[in-house]
């Protein structure tokens, strides 16, 4: 029979959905009805790959292609998903590995940035965003580290970061006598955030246990949310 705190992690993470935030590179507009670069579009790619070489960051790029409300919503997911990849390939082109490129998808007409029915330039757009670690997490191996982003000085910032939390927050739990889901999976963070941090670069486990951080702060979140406030 499972314990009472591996079925709560199990119900936690069927139940709460992931969620990501973003950091922003670049946008790219659209004239109407196209999904080709003219000579304004393109500039702005070249911005953006300018942008991503001058970065360390293990964190994917992720490119996402939009449109206006006009048609159907099927054809602009289409055409969404055609400038997306329109723009991924043009920032390969000029060289942003491939390996850099996370993801490359569509949402169409969702998320208009002027909410109008007809033609908007500002709605015809691909955005070019570094994305985050998912907010809950139900394997390291779903986390989004490239294999050879051990050296970054980006991730080790990043871990470094999250072993603090933990580590403060198992404190805290420790002084409290608060010894629930939330204190062991800071526990367990602080393990895994440890190992990933005293890990050279060049480990092939490095990006192994960096995962293992980021899967286990994300559970360490989602468990802290449901402590009774002060």
């Amino acid at each position: 029979m499972l314990s009472r705190f591996r079925q709560f992690v199990l119900c936690l993470f069927m139940l709460v959905p992931a969620w990501a935030t973003a950091q922003t590179v670049g946008t790219v507009r659209f004239d109407f009805d196209v999904d080709t670069l003219d000579a304004k579009a393109q500039a702005q790619v070249v911005e953006i790959a300018e942008a991503l070489q001058a970065t360390d960051s293990y964190k994917p790029t992720v490119v996402v292609g939009y449109t206006d409300a006009v048609g159907s919503s099927g054809y602009n997911y289409d055409l969404g998903l055609r400038r997306a990849r329109n723009v991924a390939a043009a920032l390969e082109a000029l060289g942003v590995p491939v390996d850099r490129i996370g993801d490359v998808s569509s949402r169409g007409e969702t998320d208009l940035v002027v909410a109008v029915a007809g033609p908007q330039r500002a709605n015809r757009r691909v955005t070019v965003t570094l994305g985050d670690i998912m907010g809950a997490c139900r394997s390291y191996r779903s986390i989004p580290i490239a294999d050879n982003a051990g050296n970054s000085a980006d991730l080790q910032r990043d871990l470094q970061k999250r072993l603090k939390a933990a580590v403060a927050l198992y404190a805290t739990l420790s002084t409290t006598g608060r010894n629930g889901p939330a204190f062991q999976m800071a526990g367990a963070t602080q393990d895994d955030c440890s190992q990933a941090v005293g890990l050279d670069g060049t480990s092939l486990r490095k990006v192994e246990y960096a995962k293992r951080c980021f899967c286990s702060y994300a559970r360490m979140q989602t468990a802290q949310q449901g402590l009774p406030s002060q």
